[in-house]
């Protein structure tokens, strides 16, 4: 029988060659080195891929992470669930409806007054308020004023 040989130039190194003998062995042919000396001819076996051509490794969780699957959503049901506004799936907690926006208002303004509260206790039992709390408490009435119409302004909605 006649043998074959061949020959594979790798595209990572310019030296690199491949060659099939009569036995169907597969070898990688010597190679000179940068600096000048020689590699030695190695065997190898079929189907042998070097290592600077093998895929790069990736753990199952960074194959996942690339994704870009919500937190919390399986990935079979994002296919089939309905189209939410972006803002509902990068920030969850971001108002999408008009009653949100005024809700989130409310509550920061119920903030406010929460703390009014806290610094009239305070007064109450004797302690000395500084200048800035003492304002913050005077602008009671008008926060109060703010909630009745943001609530006015939602339910009209």
């Amino acid at each position: 029988t006649k043998c074959r040989r061949y020959s594979f130039q790798s595209p990572y190194l310019e030296d690199r060659l491949e060659m099939q003998l009569c036995a169907g062995d597969t070898f990688i042919a010597a190679s000179q080195r940068p600096d000048g000396t020689w590699r030695k001819a190695r065997k190898v076996k079929e189907g042998y891929v070097p290592q600077e051509e093998q895929p790069k490794y990736q753990s199952r969780a960074m194959a996942q992470s690339n994704e870009r699957v919500p937190v919390g959503v399986h990935p079979a049901k994002l296919a089939t669930r309905p189209k939410a506004p972006i803002t509902a799936i990068n920030a969850p907690k971001a108002p999408i409806t008009p009653q949100d926006h005024f809700m989130r208002k409310i509550g920061n303004v119920q903030k406010k007054l929460d703390d009014i509260k806290t610094l009239e206790e305070k007064r109450d039992r004797g302690e000395k308020l500084e200048l800035n709390q003492l304002t913050k408490i005077e602008k009671k009435d008008e926060l109060q004023e703010q909630i009745d119409k943001l609530t006015e302004e939602m339910n009209a909605l």
